[in-house]
This record gives structure tokens, sequence and C-alpha cells, in this order.
């Protein structure tokens, strides 16, 4: 499995569609991601959008992370844990969420690239 984080706006999926190139891939949601055709590769985007409009616990949500990775996944992740911290409850309480399910994905990922304004970083994994 392989991630990609950063922030919003930051050139992610577009630098993941040059990284997959030609291969068949399904771009989609978590709450898509059962159309993926075998032996496309799953790139699921939005993971923290699923969580915010979902009533799922984060037991729940792990679980559900864990079922669709693979070798063939990618995780399109936007980076919400930096600057300042949301006045309102709901709002900290998905960027924890989030949080925990990121380290998550991470330990578990073969490697974790940041992108930052289209340039990659490999913070995990081979460089």
């Amino acid at each position: 499995m392989h991630v990609f984080i950063g922030g919003a706006y930051n050139g992610k999926t577009d630098y993941v569609r040059r990284w997959i190139g030609d291969t068949a891939a399904c771009f989609c949601t978590m709450d898509t991601a059962a159309t993926a055709n075998p032996g496309e590769s799953l790139i699921i985007t939005d993971l923290h959008e699923w969580l915010m409009t979902t009533d799922i616990t984060e037991t729940e949500a792990s679980k559900a992370v864990r079922e669709m990775s693979g070798p063939n996944t990618v995780f399109i992740l936007t980076e919400i844990g930096r600057g300042i911290v949301p006045l309102d409850a709901q709002q900290r309480e998905l960027r924890d969420r989030c949080g925990r399910l990121y380290q998550q994905l991470f330990a578990e990922a073969t490697t974790v690239t940041r992108i930052w304004y289209g340039i990659p970083q490999t913070i995990k994994g081979v460089k």
C-alpha cells in the first residue's frame, strides 16, 4: 500500500495520476471503492470527507480501511492536522480521528510520500 499526503490543493491527485501512468486504476472514495475492477489499482481519496459525513465509529472506520488496503491500494490523504486548531468541537474531533486513522495507514503502508506544492518527498519506504 502506498500513501500520499499533503495539504489541500497541493497537487496530490495530479502527481498520482502521473505516477500511475497507463496502469489501470479506479479513483474512488471509500463509499465507491467496491466499484473497482479486479486487477485495477484502487486509489482512494477524500478519507477525511468520508469520516466527516458518515456516522461510523473509529473502530469501524479502521476496519473498513484495513479491508480496502492491499498491495495495489493507494490512499491520497489531505493533511488537516496542521495550522490553527478549530474552535468547533466537531471539527477538532474530526481532526483527531483523522490523525489516528492516518497513523494506522502510515504504519501499515510500505511507502509514504508527502506532496508539497507538487513536489514529492518520500518519508517512508524506498527513495
